[in-house]
């Protein structure tokens, strides 16, 4: 029973991961994303195909059904690597391949060299080899085996090699975010971190089900630990699948040139690079045009965009979209709110909408929630934590003691003067 449950989910996963692979191909735009996360989809079909076909390999030759064992096992060692270079190419600013690309495929490239010298040897090897009896085998053949276990444990360290570059990656890209973004929930990628758990799952799965093959007397457990490793796969593939088809590089500007209008402020030159250069250090500034009296000119605009236009409200609003209103480089935009105002996108939009709503609070009836959207903030989590970090208070506790605070002023107040 349980090999029916496996093979269905496993047939599943490589329906799921082909469909992924085609619609990838069918984009035309953010090529490097789709690339990178097709390549991932695509060893992933791989990788299951023996579980998906078992069935039908079951009735080849031997040594043919020895021969798609041997196919199939190098693409786990390409899993970790295409994850991590899947997730660098889409936090990129402009869609960039990890420096030293080629260092990430060392192991998969020796796990393939290693599959095929395997298949060059003799059926009766690989027949030794992969279901032979240890005290049996030949030295040649037992070396070989034990070398090859060694190499498989490294799976596991590079699965949690992975991971971690994975999440320190996506840690920094969410402080990049703030450069460009007033709103930054929905370009977080936290779905990954749902990817990241599953798979923190699955490894521990097939870890244990690697101890029980080891130990003979617990091989009634092994049923379950393979139907739930199949099973904690699939998800992790459809959950995959389902969101990065949708994803789209949070920190490009929809594939489109630096907003500019058509009539360009003549005070503020616009440079050549598009966007804001936020891979580059704090120093990424020095060779820049733009002069002191335009940094003066730029955040004298920036500071009326809020106060008298009120782009805060937006709560889409971007660095691209602030730019074109100012008719400013989204660069020199990026290097006034660095330089002179000392904060970055997030921060300086984000000051004035919790401003506003100080003001809101304290002078109106609205609810919080109304209060939330009037502003510009997207959810009302983002705006109590902003507004706690802000005034180390919860608007509602604000309120209340802007309200004993007005009664107070009120009874204390001369008769005179009223």
């Amino acid at each position: 029973m349980e090999e029916i449950f496996v093979e269905m989910t496993g047939l599943a996963t490589v329906t799921v991961a082909v469909f992924g692979v085609i619609f990838c191909f069918m984009q035309t735009r953010f090529t490097r994303v789709s690339k990178s996360f097709a390549a991932l989809l695509g060893v992933i079909a791989v990788n299951n195909v023996p579980e998906a076909f078992s069935q039908l390999i079951a009735t080849l030759p031997r040594g043919y059904a020895l021969a798609a064992d041997i196919i199939t096992w190098p693409s786990s060692f390409f899993l970790a690597p295409l994850l991590w270079i899947y997730v660098f190419v889409l936090t990129s600013q402009d869609q960039q391949w990890p420096v030293k690309l080629r260092r990430h495929l060392v192991l998969p490239s020796v796990a393939v060299v290693i599959g095929m010298l395997v298949l060059a040897s003799p059926i009766s090897v690989q027949e030794e080899l992969f279901t032979g009896n240890l005290e049996t085998l030949s030295p040649w053949v037992v070396t070989l085996a034990v070398f090859l276990g060694l190499f498989q444990l490294a799976i596991y360290l590079q699965i949690a090699f992975y991971l971690y570059l994975i999440i320190r990656r996506l840690i920094g890209f969410r402080s990049k975010l703030r450069d460009v973004y007033a709103s930054t929930e929905q370009h977080e990628l936290r779905w990954i971190y749902v990817i990241g758990g599953l798979a923190i799952g699955f490894w521990l799965v097939q870890a244990l089900l690697l101890i029980v093959a080891v130990d003979p007397s617990k091989t009634d457990a092994v049923p379950a630990f393979m139907i739930s490793a199949s099973l904690v796969g699939f998800c992790l593939v459809a959950a995959m699948t389902l969101w990065g088809l949708r994803q789209r590089p949070p920190l490009d500007p929809d594939g489109a040139d630096d907003p500019s209008p058509s009539s360009p402020s003549p005070d503020i030159a616009s440079p050549d690079t598009i966007g804001p250069d936020i891979s580059q250090p704090a120093g990424k500034y020095e060779k820049s045009a733009l002069s002191p009296e335009a940094s003066e000119r730029l955040t004298r605009k920036l500071r009326m965009a809020m106060e008298v236009d009120h782009l805060h409200r937006d709560p889409n609003l971007s660095l691209w979209a602030l730019a074109k209103h100012t008719g400013a480089s989204s660069n020199y935009i990026s290097q006034t709110l660095n330089e002179i105002i000392g904060e970055n996108f997030f921060d300086f939009v984000n000051g004035y909408r919790i401003a506003e709503a100080k003001t809101l609070l304290s002078t109106t009836n609205e609810s919080v929630l109304n209060i939330t959207y009037d502003v510009g903030f997207n959810a009302r989590s983002s705006f109590y934590n902003a507004f706690k970090r802000a005034t180390g208070q919860t608007p509602t506790h604000y309120r209340k003691n802007m309200s004993q605070r007005d009664g107070l002023d009120d009874m204390t107040t001369p008769l005179g003067d009223t």
